[in-house]
């Protein structure tokens, strides 16, 4: 009995890890080239971009925040933003002077849109989603097209 469990364990434990090696490698293959989306935050001041390079961003006055805000309304932990799904959302952690999204108070998670104004303490920055903003642009672009056919159209009876 002894040496059937030996026998079952020596065989078993390999096969095991060999499983469990290859579900890591489906599931890094299925995931490979997911990088983290692009938005950046654009000092109101100066125009400065500041990336923001994770899916979740941390910003404050501590230098272990992604994004650190060296002024002194701003609070150590003052608030993160995330992306959730398509679209990204900033969320106050309880800072002592608040964080604010085109001047209201934000109170839990707020969606943010291409320039919003964004404000922790007393830094304010436009919040920039380039896919957003692409999206918004390729809109405009064939509203223009749109708009010229019909003018196009209207004036070829015209000479």
């Amino acid at each position: 009995m002894d040496i059937f469990l030996l026998a079952l364990n020596r065989a078993a434990l390999p096969l095991l890890a060999l499983l469990l090696a290859a579900m890591c490698l489906l599931w890094l293959g299925r995931h490979k080239g997911q990088h983290p989306p692009e938005a950046w935050l654009r000092n109101s001041v100066n125009g400065d971009l500041l990336r923001l390079p994770y899916f979740e961003n941390a910003i404050g006055r501590h230098p272990r925040c992604d994004m650190v805000l060296d002024y002194g309304t701003v609070s150590r932990h003052h608030a993160v933003i995330a992306r959730r799904g398509s679209a990204w959302v900033v969320i106050d952690t309880g800072s002592r002077v608040g964080t604010k999204r085109n001047g209201a108070e934000v109170s839990g998670s707020q969606t943010l849109a291409n320039g919003d104004i964004v404000t922790f303490g007393a830094f304010e920055c436009i919040f920039c989603d380039p896919a957003e903003a692409l999206a918004q642009t390729e809109l405009e672009a064939e509203l223009f097209r749109s708009q010229t056919r019909t003018i196009k159209e209207e004036g070829e009876g015209w000479a």
